[in-house]
C-alpha cells in the first residue's frame, strides 16, 4: 500500500474550533454529576514553620459542611512529589510555602466549602523563610528539607583550562531571568467520581497517566482501579504537568470518605499562589573566544529556585545544562547547574522547560562576545552553528535535520539584517529602535533523563459504517493537537478526514504513554499512528483484494478507497468497512513507538541527550520609547526548522502564540511576592499580561530538514515558538539603549535606569 502525502502540509481548520466557539465545549467547570458535592483545600497561612495543630470547630458550624481531612486520614501513601518523595499530599509536620496543603474540606456547595476551609484556624510555629536563591544556598541551619538543594547536574567535555589558555578574548557575564505565570484561562479544577473501591477522575489535565499514579498511591488502590479522563482543557503551558496530581488526590480523598462524586475548582488568587511558576534562574557565563570568532571554551554555572518541593526541577536543571550553550560547536565546556529549595511556590514545568532562561543566558553572551571582537551578530554565530557532522556541546555527533544554520539565514534574509541591525532613532529623538537575534536548539521528548517515560500509544478502531475513532495517550490542551492526529491518522490509512473522530484521552483505553510535554505529541502520537496503521493496512488490503477479486499487491487505498491499480476496479472505504465486518477480521488495534536507546552518561552529561533538535532563529525589531523607558515590539521574523510542516496554519498559531507568551516574560510580566512568600500580582491587575493591543506583528518561516525518525519527517513546534523570543528582544533594547540589559524583565523602570547610565547616544 503506497503512502501519499494529500494530508500533510494541509491547513486543516480545527477539529475542536466549532465547539469552543459555539460554547457547546463542555469543560469540567460546565460538568455536574448526581449527588456531587465540592471540596476546597485548607493551606498553609505562612511560608516556613511547623504545623502544631488544626482547629476544625468554626468549619463544622458552617452550612452544608460535609467533613474535614488530613494526613491521618489519607488510606494510602501521603506523597505526591512526581520525581522525588518529597512532597506530603498533606503537610504533617513541616509547612514550607504560603498554600502548602494540610487538608481538604469537603461541603454541598462551593462558596460553603470555601468558607468552610477559610474557617480552619492553624497554629504553627513560624521560621525565617528562605526566599531566594542566594539566601538558601548560604542558610546554615534553616534547611527546609534535609538539605537546601532540590538537584544538581554537571557536563564535561574537553579541556576548559587549555581552550581558555589558548582564546584571545575572556569574558565574563551574569544574567538573571524571573518567574513566570502560566496564567492560563481555565484555572485548575477536577471531579472525581467513586464507586466502592474504583475511581473515575475528570479534569483539567495535561498528564493523565500521572494523577492516575498519584491517586491511586494516595489512595492504596492499584493503578487499574483508577480512571483518568481529560476533560477539554482551557490552556496549560506546563502548568497542568504535576498540579493535577495534587488536585486530583486532595478531591480524591474527600470522595474515598464520602463516596459521592467530589468537584474543585481554584479560585483565580489560589491558584496563582498555590501552583507552579517557571523556574527563575541566575547565571554566570566565562566564555572564551578566538579573535577569529572562534568559541573554544566556556564555564557556566546555572542556579535555579525550585520553590518549596522539587517537583520537576530535577528535568527542567537537565534541560538547561544539556543546552546551555546554544546550538553552536564548542570543543571545551563545563557546567554545573544547582537547583535550591526556598519557601515560594513550587516551580516546574512552564512551555520551553529550561530552554528560554538558557537561551537568554547564552544568546545574550553570543551577543556580548561579538561586541567585543567588533563582529557583526549574526556573522558571530554563523561561524560557530552546529552543521551536520558536528557535534553538540554533549558531544551528540548530528547526522540529519540539523537546520540551524538555514533558520538564521532565513531570517537574517527576511529581515534585512545587515542594513537594519543598528540603533536608529526617531526624528525627534524621542524613540531609538534596534534589531535583536537569538538562536536556539530544542532537544525533542524526554531525552535521557526521561528515557524510560518516552513511549506512546493509540489505539484506531475502524467502524462498520466507515467512521474511525481514535484514542491518544497524549492530550490537546489547545494548541491544536486533535487537528494533527486527525490529518496523520487520514494520511496513515490513505482517508478523509472527516471519517476521523478523536476520543478524549482515557486512561482505560490507551497504554501509558507518559506526559504531554517536550513538544513530543507530534513525533510520538505520529509514530503511533503510523506503527497502529502498518498493523491494520495488512488486512484493510487483504479484505479490499478479496473483495474485488484481484492480488494484494495490485491494491491501493487511497482518496478514500481501495483500488486495484490493473483494472482501475474500485471499492468505496464504506464498503470496505463493511466487507471487514461481515467477514469477521479485525477493526482495531494498539500502536505504540518509543524513542530509541540514547547513548548519555549522567555523571559527566556526555553523549546523547535527546535523539533529535528543533532549530529557531527570531529576529525582533523592538522600539524603545526614552521618555518613559517602555519598549515595544514592532515585527519579528521567526524562522524554524521543524523537520516536516504538517499543518501550516496551526505552526502559524503556535509560533505567533510562542512569541506573544515570550515577549510578556520579557517586557510584561513582573511577578512579585513580599517579604511573608505572598504573592504580590495574583491577578490580571497587578500582573501584567500582553493584550490585543500588545500583539506583535509575526513573519513565519519554516524549515523543512526531515527527521529520518519523525513521523513524515517531522519535529517539535510548541515550545521553539517561545524560546528564542526573550533574548532576541533583550538584545535589541541593549543595542537601542547603548548598554546591556542582562536582567528581565525590562519594564520601565530597569529600561530608564539603562538609558540614564548609558554613554551619551550619538
Amino acid at each position: 500500500m503506497s503512502e501519499k502525502f494529500q494530508h500533510i502540509g494541509k491547513s486543516l481548520p480545527r477539529v475542536d474550533a466549532p465547539g469552543k466557539v459555539s460554547g457547546e465545549t463542555r469543560f469540567v467547570t460546565d460538568m455536574h454529576l448526581d449527588r456531587m458535592v465540592y471540596a476546597y483545600p485548607v493551606v498553609s497561612p505562612i511560608a516556613f514553620g511547623t504545623l502544631n495543630s488544626a482547629d476544625i470547630s468554626a468549619a463544622r458550624e458552617t452550612p452544608g459542611f460535609l467533613g474535614a481531612w488530613f494526613a491521618r486520614d489519607i488510606p494510602g501513601e501521603n506523597q505526591v512529589g512526581v520525581i522525588l518523595p518529597d512532597q506530603p499530599l498533606f503537610a504533617e509536620n513541616t509547612l514550607r510555602f504560603v498554600g502548602d496543603a494540610i487538608g481538604i474540606v469537603a461541603a454541598e456547595t462551593e462558596a460553603e466549602a470555601i468558607s468552610a476551609a477559610r474557617s480552619i484556624k492553624i497554629d504553627a510555629t513560624l521560621r525565617e523563610p528562605l526566599l531566594s536563591i542566594n539566601a538558601s544556598k548560604t542558610a546554615v541551619k534553616n534547611k527546609i528539607h534535609e538539605n537546601n538543594i532540590a538537584c544538581e547536574h554537571r557536563l564535561e567535555r574537553g579541556d576548559i583550562h587549555a581552550g581558555f589558555a589558548d582564546a584571545d578574548e575572556v569574558v565574563e557575564a551574569d544574567f538573571v531571568t524571573p518567574y513566570q505565570e502560566h496564567f492560563y484561562l481555565e484555572p485548575q479544577g477536577c471531579i472525581v467520581d467513586p464507586h466502592g473501591d474504583e475511581f473515575t477522575v475528570y479534569g483539567s489535565i495535561q498528564c493523565v497517566f500521572y494523577v492516575q499514579k498519584a491517586v491511586a498511591k494516595v489512595l492504596g488502590l492499584p493503578f487499574s482501579r483508577v480512571r483518568v479522563i481529560q476533560t477539554p482543557t482551557g490552556g496549560a503551558f506546563g502548568g497542568k504537568e504535576d498540579i493535577p496530581s495534587e488536585v486530583c488526590a486532595r478531591a480524591a480523598v474527600a470522595a474515598w470518605h464520602l463516596q459521592r462524586p467530589v468537584k474543585m475548582i481554584y479560585r483565580r488568587r489560589d491558584d496563582v499562589q498555590w501552583t507552579s511558576k517557571r523556574h527563575p534562574l541566575q547565571m554566570h557565563y566565562k566564555v572564551g573566544v578566538s579573535k577569529s570568532g572562534k568559541l573554544l571554551a566556556a564555564e557556566i554555572t546555572l542556579e535555579e529556585n525550585a520553590g518549596a518541593y522539587a517537583t520537576l526541577s530535577s528535568v527542567v536543571s537537565y534541560r538547561a545544562t544539556m543546552q546551555a550553550m546554544g546550538p553552536y560547536a564548542i570543543p571545551n565546556i563545563q557546567v554545573h547547574s544547582t537547583a535550591y529549595y526556598t519557601n515560594l511556590p513550587p516551580t516546574g514545568a512552564f512551555r520551553g522547560f529550561g530552554s528560554p532562561q538558557a537561551t537568554f543566558g547564552h544568546e545574550r553572551m553570543m551577543d556580548i562576545l561579538a561586541d567585543r571582537l567588533g563582529m557583526d551578530p549574526v556573522e558571530f554565530r554563523l561561524k560557530n552553528i552546529l552543521k551536520p557532522g558536528q557535534e553538540t556541546q554533549t558531544g551528540h555527533a548530528l547526522k540529519a535535520s540539523v537546520g540551524a544554520e538555514a533558520t538564521l539565514e532565513t531570517a537574517a534574509k527576511a529581515a534585512q539584517w545587515s542594513s537594519k541591525y543598528g540603533s536608529e532613532d526617531s526624528p525627534d529623538g524621542r524613540y531609538r529602535s534596534a534589531m535583536g537575534v537569538s538562536v536556539c536548539h530544542y532537544g525533542n521528548c524526554l531525552g535521557a533523563a526521561g528515557w524510560s517515560m518516552d513511549g506512546a500509544g493509540v489505539k484506531i478502531q475502524i467502524h462498520r459504517d466507515g467512521s474511525i475513532s481514535v484514542a491518544f495517550g497524549l492530550i490537546d490542551m489547545g494548541q491544536g493537537a486533535l487537528t494533527v492526529v486527525t490529518q496523520m491518522t487520514a494520511a496513515a490509512l490513505g482517508v478523509d478526514e472527516k471519517r476521523i473522530v478523536i476520543m478524549p484521552t482515557d486512561t482505560s483505553q490507551v497504554p501509558d504513554s507518559g506526559p504531554s510535554v517536550a513538544s513530543r505529541n507530534v513525533v510520538m502520537t505520529g509514530n503511533a499512528i503510523r506503527d497502529a496503521a502498518a498493523k491494520l493496512n495488512p488486512i484493510l488490503v487483504e479484505a479490499a483484494a478479496e473483495a474485488l477479486e484481484c492480488a494484494p499487491e495490485n491494491l491501493d487505498i487511497q482518496d478514500d478507497k481501495a483500488t486495484d491499480s490493473k483494472t482501475d476496479n474500485s471499492l468505496t472505504f464504506n464498503d470496505l468497512c463493511e466487507y471487514l465486518y461481515v467477514s469477521n477480521r479485525p477493526m482495531d488495534t494498539l500502536g505504540w513507538w518509543h524513542v530509541p536507546a540514547l547513548t548519555y552518561d549522567a555523571n559527566t552529561g556526555r553523549g546523547e541527550a535527546y535523539f533529535t533538535y528543533s532549530y529557531a532563529t527570531h529576529i525582533i525589531k523592538v522600539r524603545v520609547d526614552t521618555l518613559t523607558g517602555q519598549v515595544g515590539v514592532e515585527k519579528v521574523w521567526a524562522a524554524h526548522d521543524v523537520g516536516k510542516v504538517i499543518n501550516p496554519a496551526g505552526l502559524e498559531g503556535q509560533v505567533q502564540g510562542g512569541v506573544v507568551q515570550g515577549a510578556g516574560w520579557a517586557i510584561y510580566e513582573n511577578f512579585g511576592h513580599d517579604n511573608a512568600g505572598r504573592i504580590t500580582t495574583p491577578n490580571l491587575s497587578t500582573y501584567l499580561l500582553p493584550t490585543a493591543a500588545d500583539s506583535v506583528d509575526v513573519e513565519a518561516f519554516w524549515i523543512e530538514d526531515p527527521e529520518p525518525l519523525g513521523p513524515w519527517g517531522a519535529k517539535g513546534i510548541g515550545e521553539p515558538a517561545i524560546i528564542p523570543t526573550a533574548a532576541a528582544i533583550a538584545n535589541a533594547v541593549s543595542r537601542a539603549v547603548g548598554k546591556p540589559l542582562n536582567e528581565i524583565p525590562l519594564t520601565p523602570e530597569r529600561v530608564f535606569t539603562a538609558l540614564e547610565e548609558a554613554p551619551i547616544h550619538e
